[in-house]
C-alpha cells in the first residue's frame, strides 16, 4: 500500500473513531480542603474539532458529493446533527474523625478515611437523513426511484461512586467500602422507504425499526478488608517503581450487594407482506420486557470473576517531576507521572469487581439477552407457520412448494406437477418486477450512475495533493500523584509534535509541557471550585432528556427534508425545540453555536470521498 492510501486510511480510521465515542467520565464530592477536577465535552463540537485535528474539510467534501449526484440527474440531500455532552468529575477530601474498623483477620485498627467522589454524566443525541431520488420521464416507461433514509441514535451513561478508604495514623491501608449507583441506555432507530416505479407498475416499501436496551442500577454497595494492613500509599509516596502484589495472604476479601434493573424494547415493522399475498402486518415484531434482579456476593466463594479468591498485581511505574495547578485560585503541588488510572490504588479493581457481579446478575433468573432470544425464536416460530412462500396448487387441490414443479418427479399425487407452462407459474409480484427492470433497463439509470461516480472522482482529485496531517505524531497519558496529598490529583494527555515539541493536550497547567498546543480541541479541563461547580450542575442530571437537552437539538432541517418520512420520535423533537428555540431562520445552518457534527451516513460518504482520493494519488503516481 502507498503512503498515500496508507495515511488516508489512518484518517479514515481517525474520523470513524471520533464518529462513535460514546462517553468521557465525571465525578465530585463534598468535603473541607478538598481536591477537585474534571473533564468535559459537548458533542455539538465534534466537527470542529475533526476538522481542527485532521485538516478534513468534512462540509466540502459532503457539498461534493451532494453536486455531483446532482450533476448525474440524482437529487441527493444528506443531513444530520449530534448533540449533548459528557463530563466527569473527581473530588476527594480527607475526614479526621477516628473509627475502629477490623481487618479480614479479625485484627481491629483505629483509623481515619479518606473519600473520593465520582461523577460520570454522558448524554448523547444524533438524527440523520439522507435522500435521494431519479426520474426520467421522457421515456413511455417513466421509471422512477425515491429512496428516503432516516437515523437516530441516542446513549445515555450515569454513575456516582463514592469510595471510602479506612488508613491508619502510619497511612496504612485496611480496607475500602463502595457506594455506588447508575444506569446506562443505547437506543437507535432506522427508517427506510424506498418507492421504484415503471410501466405504470409500482413497488413500496416502509420499513421501521428500533430498540431500546437498558442497565440500572438503584445500589450497589460493597467491602474490601485487606488481611492486613498494606502500605501502599506510603511505597507511592516514595515514588520508587514497584509491583503491588496482593494476594491471598494480604488482599483479605471483598463482600457485597447488589439491586438492577435490565430492560429491552425491540420493534421491527413495515415489510411489504400484502405485496407476497399476506397480511401486512404478518412479520411485524415488537417485543419488550424489564427484568430487575438483586443478590450478594462474596469473593472467597467467587468461581466466575476470580476462582482463586480476590488477589492481583499491580506495577506502578513512576516518571518525572513537574509542578501543576491544583485549583482555580493557583495553588500548585508537586506530581509525579504515574502509568495507571488516576484512581485511589485498588479503587478501579474493586469498582470493576462490585460492578461486574451486579452485571453478571445472580443468575436465579432470565436475563435480558435470554429473554429476547426466547422472544424472538417464538416469533420466528410463528412467521414460519403463518408464512409460507411460493405454494403450488395441484389439480387435485394438494399444495406443495413451487420449486418441486417440473423437477421430474411426481410431487403431486395426480402428477399434475410436472409439465406445467413455466408462464403460470409467474406470479403478480414477478411480473411487477420484470416490468419495473425493464423501464429502468431502457433508460439511462446505469448511465447516470457510472456518471455520478466519474464525476465524483473528479471531484476528489482536488484533495488528492493535500496533506491531511494530524498535528502530534506521539503521544502519552500521565495520572499525576501527589505525595504532598498522597494522592492521585489530576491526569494530562500528551501529544509530541514531529519536531520534538510536547504539549499538555489536556490536564492541569504544568511546567513541564508547553500549556498551548498547537491545535486546540474542546476538550475542557477543569481544577477547583470550576470542577466543584460544574459538578454539583451535573449531578442533578440523570435522564437523556436533561444531558442531552432536545430544545437544544435543531432537527428542523432534517424533519422538513424527510417529510413525511420523518420518525415520530424526531417530529417529537423539532415540535419541543420549535417551542422552545428561536425560529429556524434566525439560528445557524450549521446547528448550535455554529459548529455541525458529522453523524453516521455522512461519515460514510466522506469515507467513500476518502477512498477515492487514495486511489486517484496513485493513479497520478504511474501517469
Amino acid at each position: 500500500m502507498g503512503g498515500s492510501k496508507i495515511r488516508t486510511a489512518c484518517i479514515v480510521t481517525a474520523l470513524l473513531t471520533l464518529s462513535m465515542i460514546s462517553a468521557i467520565p465525571t465525578a465530585a464530592a463534598e468535603g473541607n480542603d478538598s481536591i477537585a477536577w474534571g473533564v468535559e465535552y459537548e458533542w455539538l463540537n465534534l466537527n470542529a474539532d475533526i476538522q481542527e485535528m485532521t485538516g478534513i474539510p468534512y462540509d466540502d467534501i459532503i457539498q461534493d458529493i451532494e453536486d455531483s449526484a446532482d450533476y448525474a440527474g440524482f437529487n441527493l440531500t444528506i443531513l444530520n446533527i449530534y448533540s449533548g455532552g459528557s463530563s466527569f468529575y473527581v473530588e476527594q477530601w480527607d475526614d479526621p474523625t477516628e473509627l475502629l474498623v477490623t481487618d479480614n483477620s479479625g485484627t481491629s485498627h483505629t483509623v481515619t478515611t479518606r473519600v473520593t467522589e465520582i461523577t460520570l454524566r454522558h448524554g448523547m443525541l444524533y438524527d440523520a437523513g439522507l435522500m435521494v431520488d431519479w426520474e426520467d420521464n421522457s421515456l413511455m416507461s417513466a421509471p422512477s426511484m425515491e429512496v428516503v433514509l432516516s437515523a437516530d441514535y441516542e446513549t445515555v451513561v450515569v454513575a456516582d461512586l463514592l469510595y471510602t478508604e479506612y488508613v491508619t495514623s502510619g497511612m496504612e491501608l485496611v480496607g475500602a467500602d463502595l457506594d455506588a449507583s447508575g444506569n446506562w441506555g443505547i437506543g437507535a432507530g432506522m427508517g427506510l422507504y424506498v418507492d421504484v416505479s415503471g410501466n405504470g407498475d409500482n413497488f413500496e416499501m416502509d420499513l421501521d425499526m428500533s430498540f431500546d436496551l437498558g442497565w440500572s442500577a438503584d445500589s450497589i454497595n460493597s467491602q474490601w478488608r485487606l488481611e492486613h494492613p498494606s502500605n501502599v500509599l506510603n511505597m507511592m509516596d516514595n515514588g520508587n517503581n514497584f509491583d503491588w502484589e496482593c494476594d491471598e495472604t494480604q488482599c483479605g476479601k471483598v463482600t457485597g450487594s447488589y439491586s438492577t434493573v435490565q430492560s429491552y424494547d425491540v420493534s421491527f415493522t413495515g415489510l411489504p407482506m400484502d405485496e407476497f399475498g399476506f397480511d401486512a402486518d404478518a412479520l411485524d415484531l415488537q417485543i419488550s420486557d424489564s427484568i430487575p434482579d438483586s443478590g450478594t456476593f462474596d469473593s472467597d466463594d467467587d468461581d466466575m470473576i476470580m476462582e482463586d479468591g480476590y488477589k492481583f498485581e499491580m506495577p506502578y511505574s513512576f516518571g518525572d517531576e513537574q509542578t501543576i495547578t491544583i485549583d482555580d485560585s493557583g495553588t500548585t503541588t508537586t506530581a509525579t507521572s504515574v502509568k495507571m488510572d488516576p484512581y485511589p490504588p485498588g479503587m478501579g479493581l474493586m469498582v470493576g469487581y462490585s460492578f461486574g457481579n451486579a452485571i453478571m446478575g445472580s443468575g436465579d433468573q432470565t436475563n435480558a439477552a435470554e429473554a429476547m432470544q426466547a422472544a424472538m425464536e417464538s416469533w420466528s416460530e410463528d412467521a414460519e407457520e403463518t408464512v409460507v412462500f411460493d405454494t403450488f396448487i395441484c389439480d387435485n387441490g394438494e399444495e406443495i412448494p413451487a420449486d418441486y414443479v417440473n423437477d421430474g418427479a411426481d410431487d403431486c399425487a395426480d402428477g399434475s406437477d410436472e409439465g406445467v407452462d413455466e408462464e403460470e407459474l409467474v406470479t403478480e409480484l414477478m411480473e411487477k418486477a420484470m416490468n419495473i427492470y425493464e423501464a429502468f433497463e431502457e433508460s439511462d439509470f446505469v448511465k447516470n450512475g457510472e456518471t455520478f461516480v466519474e464525476r465524483l472522482e473528479d471531484e476528489m482529485e482536488d484533495y488528492a495533493e493535500m496533506e491531511f496531517d494530524f498535528p502530534y505524531v506521539g503521544g502519552d497519558y500521565n495520572a499525576l500523584w501527589s505525595s504532598e496529598h498522597s494522592r492521585y490529583v489530576g491526569m494530562q494527555l500528551i501529544g509530541e509534535t514531529e519536531a520534538g515539541n510536547e504539549y499538555s493536550v489536556l490536564g492541569p497547567e504544568t511546567d513541564a509541557y508547553n500549556n498551548n498546543p498547537p491545535k486546540e480541541i474542546h476538550l475542557v479541563y477543569l481544577v477547583g471550585e470550576a470542577a466543584d461547580v460544574a459538578e454539583d450542575n451535573a449531578e442533578e442530571a440523570t435522564t437523556i432528556e436533561e444531558l442531552a437537552p432536545v430544545a437544544a437539538h435543531d432537527v428542523a432541517a432534517i424533519v422538513e427534508a424527510l417529510g413525511e418520512h420523518a420518525p415520530e420520535s424526531m417530529v417529537e423533537e423539532e415540535t419541543t425545540t420549535s417551542e422552545t428555540s428561536p425560529p429556524v431562520e434566525e439560528a445557524s445552518e450549521s446547528g448550535f453555536f455554529g459548529l455541525p457534527a458529522p453523524g453516521l451516513i455522512s461519515v460514510v460518504f466522506v469515507v467513500l470521498g476518502a477512498a477515492m482520493v487514495a486511489s486517484i494519488t496513485p493513479r497520478r503516481q504511474e501517469e
